[in-house]
């Protein structure tokens, strides 16, 4: 017996179907959700999560968020997600390097916090597509 699990980002419904299981960091650490689940509002962090359904897992990057848990369902609601098949290794390393290139110049007219967000999405992505 699962539990509905629902992903909203900014473009619509991501994914919605029952699920076994959800593992996923809110800024708190790492918590993994079952059926029936104590009520839980949190804030997510910028992390890999995957959940399983029928013995298959399914990893995603997450990028930031919050999550609501009830009994029934649990629903994400993130920035952006993306799934490990849709992970091109490649930008996000071009991409962490640019962010990094970013922080160590000091320009007055680089955005800081930007540059540091797309420094954690490139970490995230790396980090999951590093995964077996």
């Amino acid at each position: 017996m699962g539990f509905l699990l629902e992903i909203v980002t900014p473009k619509g419904i991501y994914f919605s179907n029952e699920v076994d299981s959800l593992t996923i960091k809110l800024t708190s650490g790492y918590r993994t959700f079952l059926a029936g689940h104590i009520p839980l509002i949190g804030s997510l962090s910028y992390a890999p999560m995957h959940f399983s359904k029928e013995g298959k897992i399914e990893e995603f990057a997450l990028h930031g968020g919050a999550i609501n848990v009830t009994k029934e369902k649990v629903s994400v609601v993130c920035n952006a997600i993306e799934s490990k098949k849709e992970i091109d290794q490649e930008r996000a390393l071009a991409a962490k390097e640019r962010a990094e290139k970013r922080l160590k110049e000091k320009d007055p007219n680089i955005d800081i916090k930007r540059a540091q967000l797309a420094l954690q999405r490139a970490l995230v992505r790396l980090e999951l597509a590093s995964k077996n």
